[in-house]
Order: C-alpha cells, then sequence, then structure tokens
C-alpha cells in the first residue's frame, strides 16, 4: 500500500459517481428549487468560514490494524483568482487543530471553487469536480467526476477494484432536496443531498477468503449555509494469498465531515 501524509485530509475536498454511458444535461427539465446553485454552496464571500468535526479511519499496516484520527477542521474563503478559461474562482483553505481546539489553526489544504449558473466545480490537488449541476430536481444526475484522470489515487493506494480506478463514469443523484437535516447537533430545514456512489462486493466480510470492496460518496447542504454533512468510504479487502505468505488486508479510508458551526 502506498500512502502520503495527509491524504485522507485532502481527499475530504474530493467528491464523485456510475453510469455506463454519457447522458447529456436537460436544462429544460423542471427544477424543484428555482434559486441559483450559489444558495446551497458555501457562500462565496471573503472572510466566510464553516468549522467541522473530521473523522477519519485509516488502515495501518496492511490493513491489518485501523485507527480513527480526529480533528477539527475550519474551510475559510480567502482570496479570488481567474483559472485559465479566464472564469471567477474563490481560493479556499482547511485549517486543521485538535478537537478540543487547544492547538490553533494550521493550514492544510487548498483547494478552488468556480460557480456558474449551470454547475460549480471544485478543483483540489489538480482534480477537478462537478459538485453541483443545474437543474436541483429529485432524482436528477450528472457526471459529475468527467473531469477526472484514471486511477487518480494510484499515488495512494493499489487499488483494484475498477470502481476505484474509472471514476469518471461516477453518477451524481439528487435527493431529499427541501428536507429538514440533523448533523452536529443542528437541525437544518432546508437541505439537498447528492448521492454519488453505493457500491459493495461481499460487504461485510463474511468470507475472509474472498475479495471485498465498498464505495459510499454523500454529502448534504444546508441553503445559504453550505456543505453541512458528508460521508465517504472507499476501501477493498484483499484475502490472504494461498500459500499463507501473506494475510488478508484492508487499503483505503473512510471519512465523515460534520458541520459545527459557521459565519
Amino acid at each position: 500500500m502506498k500512502r502520503r501524509p495527509g491524504l485522507i485530509l485532502a481527499l475530504t475536498a474530493v467528491l464523485v459517481i456510475v453510469i455506463s454511458c454519457k447522458k447529456s444535461i436537460d436544462y429544460t427539465k423542471t427544477s424543484d428549487y428555482s434559486g441559483p446553485l450559489t444558495d446551497f454552496f458555501t457562500p462565496l464571500q471573503i472572510g466566510k468560514f464553516a468549522i467541522y468535526r473530521l473523522d477519519s479511519l485509516n488502515f495501518y499496516f496492511y490493513g491489518q490494524m485501523d485507527t480513527i484520527t480526529s480533528y477539527l477542521a475550519k474551510d475559510s474563503v480567502e482570496d479570488t483568482i481567474h483559472d485559465g478559461q479566464g472564469r471567477l474562482a474563490w481560493l479556499v483553505t482547511r485549517y486543521l487543530s485538535d478537537t478540543a481546539g487547544l492547538t490553533g489553526w494550521s493550514p492544510s489544504i487548498t483547494y478552488t471553487v468556480t460557480p456558474s449558473t449551470q454547475r460549480i466545480e471544485l478543483t483540489e490537488d489538480n482534480l477537478r469536480f462537478i459538485k453541483l449541476s443545474w437543474p436541483i430536481s429529485q432524482g436528477f444526475s450528472w457526471l459529475g467526476n468527467s473531469y477526472l484522470p484514471y486511477a487518480p489515487y494510484q499515488d495512494f493506494f493499489d487499488f483494484s477494484d475498477d470502481a476505484h480506478l474509472s471514476l469518471g463514469n461516477w453518477n451524481y443523484t439528487y435527493q431529499q432536496i427541501g428536507q429538514h437535516f440533523s448533523a452536529g447537533g443542528q437541525t437544518y430545514d432546508s437541505t439537498l443531498t447528492i448521492l454519488q456512489q453505493n457500491d459493495s462486493i461481499n460487504v461485510p466480510v463474511l468470507d475472509p477468503n474472498s475479495f471485498a470492496s465498498r464505495t459510499y460518496w454523500s454529502e448534504t447542504y444546508a441553503k445559504h449555509i453550505g456543505l453541512v454533512y458528508r460521508h465517504t468510504e472507499m476501501w477493498e479487502y484483499q484475502p490472504p494469498t494461498p500459500d499463507g505468505t501473506q494475510a488478508g488486508y484492508k487499503i483505503g479510508f473512510k471519512v465523515t465531515l460534520t458541520m459545527l458551526s459557521h459565519n
């Protein structure tokens, strides 16, 4: 397994989906919400921030051990730039602290958010995702990872499941538009949830001699607030070798991000 310090934190800025063929966006489709996409994203204004609890499960020693690590994460809108296409983009820096907030904030990653009337893109570590797309309508889906290369995480994990290698055809789908949602001790009146992927093989791992894989990505956004909850899993279980020289092990990660406060 190949790992890089801070990988799991960087991955939390990232999201994705699966269909067998491309579908074009039908802009004439009736929308369940007529306001702009930015109503459901982090307010794009310098000085705005959101504080989250970040819990990550990492597999160590070739999956023989797993450890949950928790932080406070502060996503802060800090500047604007123009991208290579001349579009206005917003720079967001994520700062980390211990869960008690005693160590102060240390910068971890920076990503860009590029809004338009038809979609909102997020770019982190040279990976570009279409996070929201028009129209906001129950069941509407789009290829949110269409800009991703093959095996985008090959520098971090030796994945073998094609669902973890060919991410470009994952399908993001709107669910539960306009619903109440509770997270971090808060209840939000108007939210939407995007299911990006939900796929399993041999989960739970009942047969330790068979390969297993789990992929689940989901995000919930609150109106005029932004991301309030995210849960992602991408892991594989490799069974022991027939000669017994390698025991079964897991590689990958699980991450949850729960909003605690915002300004």
